[in-house]
């Protein structure tokens, strides 16, 4: 059961640190649209999310679109909208220092670092199968975060990494000097969306028409181009959903 006194929004930690206060415009106007009173949470790891869920804190989230619709299977949560022009692609990256020049050169068994996002480590395992590698032999190891995947990198405790191409782009100067990319993914299949809890389906109509809305507003557009999300949201089913992991998953195997 959620707590009812006002809808907890709980936005994914995976954005640039850039847009942080960022995401306080659009809860305002969400807020403002739907007159409902919204209480922004912004964790900062999976296991604060996780802490919001069992307190009855989380009856809207926006995350990537694999741990959306495993609450939409599991936990009975209801699709509300999707990302419009705008795809979560991946980067596999290695050391500056690496000897490794294009995926085919990565051997059959490298250590992969990844960040906590399913929807990278799918699309991450897609670029290496083009390039020969299965993930069968491949080892992967989960980071807290990216920044943490690109540091195991530089010390050279992993031979390549898989990150959120926009997270990618946006590190450090200095982080950046030190990776190097060998592939960027550009299968725009899989997008981040918000997904309600049951419990607030009387309030889905409304806030689903705040979203899609939002671009075409001054105040809305002003907070999405904030959060470098100009085209907004659209309606979400959760077929669609589905069908969009799906998708992200073409040729995925097993590790």
């Amino acid at each position: 059961m959620v707590q009812q006194a006002g809808i907890d929004f709980v936005v994914a930690p995976d954005y640039l640190p850039d847009h942080f206060s960022n995401w306080y415009l659009l809860s305002s106007c969400l807020q403002r649209e739907t007159e409902l009173v919204i209480h922004l949470q912004l964790p900062s790891s999976a296991a604060e999310i996780q802490e919001l869920a069992e307190a009855g804190k989380m009856a809207m989230l926006y995350a990537n679109a694999f741990d959306a619709v495993a609450l939409m299977k599991d936990k009975g949560y209801l699709p509300l909208v999707r990302l419009k022009d705008k795809f979560d692609e991946a980067v596999v990256a290695v050391s500056a220092a690496s000897e490794y020049q294009k995926p085919e050169d990565l051997p059959a068994d490298a250590l992969i670092k990844i960040g906590p996002n399913p929807d990278i480590r799918c699309l991450g395992l897609r670029l290496l199968k083009e390039a020969g590698l299965e993930a069968e032999g491949l080892k992967i190891e989960e980071a807290p975060t990216f920044t943490q995947a690109a540091s195991a990198l530089i010390k050279g405790d992993a031979q390549a990494g898989f990150f959120m191409a926009d997270t990618y782009a946006h590190m450090s100067k200095r982080t950046l000097e030190q990776l190097r990319v060998l592939q960027e993914g550009k299968f725009e299949a899989v997008t981040h969306m918000v997904v309600l809890h049951p419990d607030f389906a009387e309030q889905r109509e409304r806030l689903q028409q705040a979203f899609v809305e939002m671009a075409g507003k001054p105040a809305g557009q002003t907070a999405l181009e904030s959060l470098d999300l100009p085209a907004g949201f659209a309606a979400v089913t959760q077929e669609e959903a589905e069908q969009m992991v799906t998708a992200a998953e073409g040729g995925k195997q097993d590790e």
